[in-house]
């Protein structure tokens, strides 16, 4: 594709396909799809697009995966925050098809930020590309949620373009006809925060990501030299949670979904989780609110993630008490583990007493691992007597026939199917999962249990008794109506044994 355009620096790539599809003229979407990726299937993703390689055959020499995932894609407000290993693998994917891995992998699909509903733009930054470029882009800043503003013109405003667009396959450049010129209020403070740290992160060089243990390591540190501690090593998440409402609006955390009743104090309480020890990873914008709370305001986002890539990887270590009572509170909870474990499986024992588990667990770690191994395979103490399986098959199926002979002398009533008769023993779901157990009850229930055409032929059966009293012959239609069947409805027994009722008819009347 000749004359692909170069892409300007922070402008989307997708801003840069819409630009090739306006150089070249191309007015179908997918037409300009196949021109640039040689592929009609590609759907046209705003922040994190897939299918790089087929780019980088049209652009200069200087361009690799690495340039254009790191200085073309909201990728590196995610990079940090992630494992090293889904990093790289994100990388690959995007190379090639990624059929929306990459916004699994990364949690933008489930995090609690959404992502801004219209694609945003700022009318003055777009005039100063008009007056040095010729022409308008998307630039990646004004697409990252919880940007909102422009430090030297204002608000953002939304352009007339859904996200996801309703057109799922078409690159729309950014234009007049989008982004008209319109007067910009002033931003918020929190908003001019969220901007100058992202900012940051959208040029961060392409590095390896801190693991999860180096970031628990860097709050866990940023906590105790902030005094934000109890005693030794428990987070005091009340000063916490205290510090980032008085620095933060309300009005902005509720927005984002950082306050409201599945948010603060409750077990998702996403602040308690950012200072244990780090079972998944957490947003830039969680990331920004907790360090801007905590820190002086000259603080940088580049120098947060530096600190915590310093932290040994392995870091996070358990806790060994100091103190004379500490020593002896654990000997305690040690005896009482070792006691439940003598009457009950370690599985069991933890079901029994958490509270001593969480104990032993956060400051007697290895010992807790140890002695549960030598328990794992003792039988427990107590053992629930087993299910005598043949003389419960015996009972059921001596009480479904109580019940057949019941209902053979009433031809009414639903379909006697095999859920039907497990549902008048009760525990159907324990019955039909151990009816291997019990060949008696499974005979019974393949002979007995009534198929849709037998279900068809005793409804009609009983309609053609309860009609005879007023026709000779019943009509079929009646019949049908009778027994609430229609023709799309009926098997084939249901409908022979109404042709041979019909054949009976013509021969009487004739």
């Amino acid at each position: 594709m000749l004359n692909f355009p170069v892409p300007y620096p922070d402008e989307l790539l997708y801003s840069v396909v819409a630009r090739a599809g306006v150089r070249h003229g191309l007015v179908s979407p997918k037409q300009l799809l196949g021109e640039v990726f040689g592929s009609r299937g590609v759907i046209a993703t705003l922040d994190l697009p897939n299918q790089l390689s087929a780019l980088l055959r049209w652009l200069p020499d200087g361009f690799t995966l690495e340039k254009l995932i790191y200085e073309h894609t909201l990728f590196p407000i995610y990079a940090p925050f992630v494992p090293e290993d889904r990093r790289k693998r994100c990388m690959m994917q995007m190379a090639g098809r990624a059929h929306g891995a990459v916004h699994l992998a990364l949690g933008v699909a489930a995090s609690r930020i959404k992502i801004p509903s219209y694609i945003r733009y700022c009318p003055g930054c777009l005039a100063g590309q008009q007056a040095q470029r010729g022409e308008y882009f998307w630039q990646r800043a004004w697409q990252v949620a919880g940007v909102d503003m422009c430090p030297d013109h204002g608000m953002l405003v939304e352009a007339h373009i859904a996200r996801p667009a309703v057109q799922r396959h078409r690159f729309i450049a950014a234009s007049p006809d989008y982004c008209p010129a319109v007067e910009q209020p002033a931003g918020e403070s929190a908003s001019l925060w969220v901007e100058r740290q992202v900012r940051q992160l959208l040029r961060l060089p392409a590095r390896p990501s801190p693991s999860p243990d180096q970031w628990t390591a860097y709050y866990r540190h940023l906590a105790g030299q902030l005094g934000l501690c109890r005693g030794q090593s428990q987070i005091d998440h009340r000063q916490v949670r205290a510090r980032v409402m008085q620095i933060w609006p309300v009005a902005w955390l509720a927005r984002f979904h950082f306050i409201g009743e599945a948010s603060i104090g409750s077990e998702s309480d996403w602040l308690v989780a950012l200072f244990c020890k780090h079972r998944k990873s957490f947003s830039y914008l969680q990331h920004i609110v907790v360090n801007h709370a905590l820190l002086d305001g000259s603080w940088q986002i580049r120098e947060v993630i530096e600190r915590a890539r310093r932290y040994p990887a392995n870091s996070v270590s358990r806790h060994t008490p100091s103190c004379a009572d500490d020593r002896q509170e654990i000997d305690g909870d040690q005896s009482r583990w070792i006691s439940l474990l003598t009457q009950s499986t370690p599985k069991q024992a933890r079901r029994l007493d958490p509270a001593l588990y969480a104990r032993l667990y956060r400051k007697r770690h290895g010992w807790l691992l140890e002695v549960n191994r030598q328990y794992v395979g003792a039988p427990p103490a107590r053992r629930t007597p087993r299910v005598d399986w043949h003389q419960r098959d015996t009972q059921y199926c001596l009480a479904l026939q109580h019940l057949a002979a019941a209902l053979q002398a009433d031809n009414h009533g639903p379909r006697r199917s095999k859920s039907y008769y497990l549902k008048q023993l009760g525990g159907r779901s324990t019955i039909e999962k151990n009816l291997y157990k019990m060949p008696l009850l499974a005979t019974f229930l393949s002979d007995r249990a009534e198929s849709i055409a037998q279900y068809q032929l005793r409804r009609l059966h009983t309609t053609y008794e309860a009609l005879r009293k007023e026709f000779l012959t019943p009509p079929r239609w009646r019949l049908l109506r009778g027994a609430g069947l229609n023709e799309q409805r009926l098997k084939e027994p249901a409908r022979g044994y109404l042709e041979k009722l019909s054949i009976a008819h013509e021969i009487q009347r004739h």
